[in-house]
């Protein structure tokens, strides 16, 4: 028996069988793709750019709590990329315009009618020459502007295509009143500065927002209702967020320190569908940008490094790129509002195949360690050179193999480094770095600790108390410890033969 899918359609229900739906959101989205590559292509001139699914940290990131990891044979901190941005950023070292679709991954706690774990994106960064500026005669005004009418471009592009090939179904299987969605397809979207979507929402049901404060979906529903005139679905741009919440690289103004050069534009029914910003392409003012960002702490905590973002410092400071900005569309958010549905499954082509392959199944929890190779993670602290030696063939043994990541204190590491053996370094929990034991402990993310101890009585207090702590730590949070080095060898000699 085929299911049937319940939307509400502007308010309306509306019940088609399952197949039906999915047939007539292929097409649907076909056409919005095929209408945005013919803009990109013919009006702007712009060059389609892959750009990589997998990638480090600072070249996936939008939300660093919803990153998919990928696992790897060297485990790698490697991601399924949220954004190709930073990549599009790389390709306008060559080129002056890129654009490109890509499959975005969020690691969501739950999918509601919001929220999708994976979602395809359509993204573009153009440098200034396109708008007919040379590096010195920049104006980052006019350069927002020249962004602002290239997201309106092809969001319209898309429309006009679908209207032009799906017009009839959206009307009559959806019950869509697609006069709405044609006049948005020709007319200017509307515009609000953030500061007075704040003003305009204190009066209108958020006395307590105030700037600075980031805006939920209602309150972006809200401005959508509130900008448009009776009878009006236009796309909403709020623009000039604050610094302190927008990404590192979106550029602050010059006429006003408090905001950057961004633009969300919301969707009616399906809310924010567009993040945009002209970037900031001084390397002196990038750098301290990151540096005081909220990001960059949280960054900075979880174990990365400043490092991690060198490439994409290094590209900038080389200005081999012209000054430039960019911006990521949702498709499904597009779709979303096309069929004028509060829920975005009902736009999701992967929802809604979904539902047959069940692989996002809450009764499948748990099994993902049966059908794919876990690695499981040792550390070594191995105090004197006399047990290091007697540990060594083991542990060279044991690293021949894929299950295992291995990571050592400072000396223990360089010892085996000298031994060709690979480990990561860790730091003491005594000691300024990271990634530091005593975090890795609180995360356990560690399988099993081998700390033998020097036991000698010339020993610093430093030393004993990280040992200490270490063992402490091991055993309150039940991690496997091993403290015998006779123990650790056994255990190492049998693990290395699994």
């Amino acid at each position: 028996m085929i299911k049937k899918t319940i939307l509400k359609v502007e308010g309306k229900k509306v019940t088609l069988d399952f197949l039906d739906h999915v047939h007539h959101l292929v097409a649907i989205n076909e056409s919005l793709v095929y209408g945005a590559a013919d803009h990109y292509r013919h009006v702007r001139g712009l060059i389609y750019v892959d750009v990589p699914a997998i990638v480090g940290i600072t070249g996936a990131c939008e939300n660093v709590d919803t990153l998919f990891k990928v696992g790897n044979r060297l485990d790698l901190p490697l991601f399924f990329s949220q954004t190709g941005q930073l990549a599009l950023e790389q390709a306008l070292q060559t080129i002056h315009g890129a654009w490109t679709v890509i499959h975005s991954g969020r690691d969501e706690t739950e999918e509601d009618a919001r929220h999708l774990r994976q979602f395809r994106l359509t993204e573009e960064e153009a440098d200034c020459t396109l708008a007919g500026m040379t590096r010195k005669n920049y104006d980052e005004d006019a350069m927002y502007e020249f962004l602002l009418a290239n997201i309106q471009g092809v969001v319209q592009a898309m429309l006009t295509s679908i209207i032009k090939h799906h017009g009839d179904v959206l009307r009559t299987v959806y019950k869509r009143d697609i006069t709405k969605l044609t006049y948005a397809a020709k007319h200017p979207f509307a515009r609000i500065l953030y500061e007075d979507a704040v003003k305009l929402l204190n009066t209108n049901g958020f006395p307590s927002l105030k700037f600075g404060d980031d805006l939920g979906s209602a309150q972006e529903a809200k401005i959508v209702q509130l900008v448009n005139k009776p009878g009006q679905e236009l796309p909403v741009f709020i623009m000039k967020y604050p610094k302190e919440i927008k990404f590192f690289n979106m550029k602050v103004s010059g006429r006003d320190q408090r905001v950057v050069l961004s633009a969300d534009l919301i969707f009616p029914y399906a809310g924010e569908g567009t993040g945009a910003s002209v970037r900031e392409h001084d390397f002196a003012k990038l750098n301290t940008r990151l540096l005081t960002s909220q990001m960059y702490k949280l960054h900075l905590s979880r174990g990365g490094k400043y490092k991690d973002f060198k490439w994409y410092l290094d590209i900038i400071k080389s200005k081999t790129p012209f000054p430039h900005a960019g911006y990521g569309i949702g498709n499904d958010r597009v779709l979303q509002y096309v069929l004028g549905t509060a829920d975005i499954h009902h736009g999701s082509l992967f929802a809604q195949l979904n539902e047959q392959t069940e692989d996002w199944d809450k009764a499948k929890y748990g099994q993902a360690g049966f059908l794919t190779k876990q690695n499981k993670h040792i550390l070594l602290s191995i105090g004197t050179s006399e047990d290091k030696a007697a540990l060594r063939d083991v542990i060279d043994h044991l690293s021949q193999g894929e299950r295992y990541v291995l990571y050592a204190t400072k000396h223990t590491h360089e010892y085996l480094k000298k031994a060709g053996i690979i480990t990561s370094q860790v730091y003491k929990v005594s000691e300024d770095g990271k990634p530091n034991i005593a975090d890795m402990i609180a995360s356990r993310s560690l399988d099993l600790i081998i700390n033998i101890p020097t036991r000698l009585a010339d020993r610093d207090e430093a030393m004993i108390t990280d040992g200490k702590k270490i063992r402490t730590e091991a055993v309150s949070r039940g991690i496997n410890l091993i403290t015998d080095i006779e123990v650790a060898k056994m255990v190492i000699e049998k693990l290395a033969q699994e």
